[in-house]
């Protein structure tokens, strides 16, 4: 982390360290927002634990190695990846890659996906444009659950006092 790099795309001289921390600052964190959501943790936290993403993915990438993203640290509804997959989708992921490919150490090698992956496990999915998106998928899906309880009680309820 301490080895010499260019922070920015231009002459700025700095640290692996620096370098990513600007990455994060300005580009991921920004991207997220834009994206609509916002972080679990403060966003301190987040860049920390960002740091280490890409200290990982420069071992696996000296060792061979194949990295699997970890558990969310939120709520993993199959309805919260769904809306994050839609509102972050991969055109969205390619242009920020693609703004930020001087960024050689972790943007264009085989982890680049494992952004995107780091993104949905500190994201907080109830917040913003798209969580408000997923509670209405939530609440429909609700609805739709408590009508068929409700035909399925009345049914059972028939079939208990039937004679026939």
């Amino acid at each position: 982390m301490n080895q010499f790099a260019y922070v920015g795309p231009g002459i700025a001289e700095g640290t692996i360290k620096e370098a990513m921390l600007h990455f994060f600052y300005d580009g991921v964190s920004p991207w997220i927002s834009e994206c609509g959501y916002s972080w679990l943790e403060d966003e301190d936290v987040v860049a920390k634990k960002f740091l280490y993403l890409c200290y990982t993915i420069h071992k696996a990438l000296k060792g061979g190695y194949d990295l699997k993203a970890p558990m969310p640290n939120h709520r993993d509804y199959d309805e919260d990846r769904d809306t994050f997959d839609y509102f972050v989708d991969s055109r969205c992921l390619v242009e920020l890659l693609d703004a930020w490919e001087f960024r050689n150490e972790i943007v264009g090698t085989r982890f680049d996906h494992l952004i995107k992956e780091f993104c949905y496990i500190w994201i907080d999915v109830s917040s913003g444009r798209p969580g408000t998106f997923t509670q209405k998928i939530l609440t429909a899906e609700e609805e739709e659950y408590s009508d068929e309880e409700i035909v399925a009680v009345d049914i059972w309820s028939k079939k208990r006092w039937d004679l026939y």
